[in-house]
């Protein structure tokens, strides 16, 4: 999959359940990631890497582009 900065991101379902924990109550924090999307800031190529600015957040995350799809 090729990404490009400026492209609208969102977890994969796989990676998105995995990230919000089997029990809600084990949680510290409840985040919807299966609703989270942000944009690709910017694309690593040699490392696979991008860089997200979440919608609701004001700092980027850097993801694998395997835990990522195109919406």
């Amino acid at each position: 999959m090729k990404m490009q900065p400026g492209d609208r991101v969102r977890l994969t379902p796989n990676t998105a359940m995995q990230m919000m924990g089997k029990n809600p109550k084990d949680r510290r924090f409840t985040v919807n990631w299966l609703a989270r999307c942000g944009i690709v800031i910017r694309v690593s190529a040699p490392t696979d890497c991008v860089t997200v600015k979440w919608d609701d957040r004001a700092t980027t995350d850097y993801w694998p582009m395997r835990a990522l799809e195109n919406i």
